[in-house]
C-alpha cells in the first residue's frame, strides 16, 4: 500500500514550527506556500508561528491572508528579547501535539516536494533518527550557503527533542551557538542523518536583521561543554496564543 495513501486516513504527523521575528513579508511568503500544498499533504501538518515580540504581530501581519484551510497556532513572546531563539523553540517544542516536530527558520522554505519528503520520512522512521537537509539557492549556485545542509533546520521527534534537553535558553540575550550547543548535547541520544539530496529552499531576504556577534555565547558555550552544566530553565519569558 502506498504510504501517501495511508496518510490520508491517519492523525497529523508533523508541526511545523517557524520562529517570527519582523520578517513580515517572508511571514506571508511561507503562508502562502503552505496554502498551496494539497489538501492530502496540508492536513497532515499542523503550524506554529513563535512570534518573538515582532514589532507588528503576526496575527497583523496576516490579516488578509485566508488562513481557513491551516492548522494554524500563533505564539507571541510578551517582551521583546534579544535573541530569544531557544526560548520560542522550547515553547514550540512544548506546545506541540504531534509526534514530529520541524524546527524552521524564516530564510528556508518548506516547499511541496520537501513537504512529501517529510511525511515519508516520519511515516517510515520507527527509532530516535533525526533528518538534517540541504539547502537549494534559485537562480544562484555560487552562493555559499547552496547545496550545504542547513545547521539548525531539521525533522525531530518531539520526545528526542526534549530526550536531548531541548534548545540552551542560558544563550539568549546574545547571538549565536543555539544550534552547536543542541546538536552537541545531542551526540549519543539521535542519530542524525544528513539528507543530502533533499532540499530546503534558502532565499536570504528572510534572515532576521540582528547584530550577530557570537562572542559572548561561544564562550558560554565553551565552558558549559567542559563542565555539562546545561539548563533546564525553560520559558524564562511571559507568552500568549494569539491564534
Amino acid at each position: 500500500m502506498n504510504y501517501l495513501y495511508i496518510i490520508i486516513v491517519m492523525t497529523k504527523l508533523i508541526t511545523i514550527i517557524l520562529s517570527y521575528y519582523n520578517q513580515n513579508d517572508f511571514l506571508k511568503y511561507h503562508l502562502n506556500i503552505w496554502n498551496e500544498y494539497p489538501e492530502h499533504i496540508r492536513d497532515k501538518f499542523t503550524f506554529f508561528i513563535m512570534d518573538d515580540c515582532s514589532k507588528e504581530n503576526a496575527n497583523d501581519v496576516l490579516k488578509n491572508i485566508d488562513l481557513k484551510n491551516l492548522d494554524l497556532h500563533i505564539y507571541r513572546s510578551k517582551k521583546d528579547i534579544y535573541c530569544n531563539i531557544s526560548g520560542v523553540r522550547n515553547l514550540g517544542a512544548q506546545q506541540c501535539q504531534t509526534d514530529w516536530l520541524v524546527l524552521l527558520d524564516m530564510d528556508t522554505i518548506i516547499n511541496l516536494d520537501l513537504a512529501e519528503s517529510l511525511l515519508k520520512l516520519a511515516f517510515e522512521t520507527n527509532n530516535n533518527t533525526t533528518f538534517k537537509f540541504n539547502r537549494k539557492v534559485i537562480n544562484d549556485s555560487d552562493h555559499p550557503k547552496n547545496n550545504k545542509v542547513h545547521p539548525a533546520v531539521c525533522l525531530i521527534r518531539k520526545k528526542d527533542y526534549w530526550d536531548v534537553g531541548g534548545c540552551e535558553e542560558d544563550l539568549v540575550g546574545h547571538y549565536g551557538w543555539t544550534d552547536p550547543s543542541f546538536w552537541h548535547k545531542a551526540r549519543g541520544k539521535v542519530k542524525v542523518e544528513e539528507c543530502k539530496k533533499i532540499y530546503l529552499i534558502y532565499h536570504s531576504d528572510g534572515e532576521a536583521d540582528i547584530k550577530r556577534d557570537h562572542g559572548h555565547n561561544r564562550k558560554v558555550f565553551k565552558d558549559k561543554m567542559r563542565t555539562n552544566s546545561w539548563s533546564k530553565d525553560y520559558i524564562r519569558f511571559k507568552w500568549e496564543k494569539i491564534k
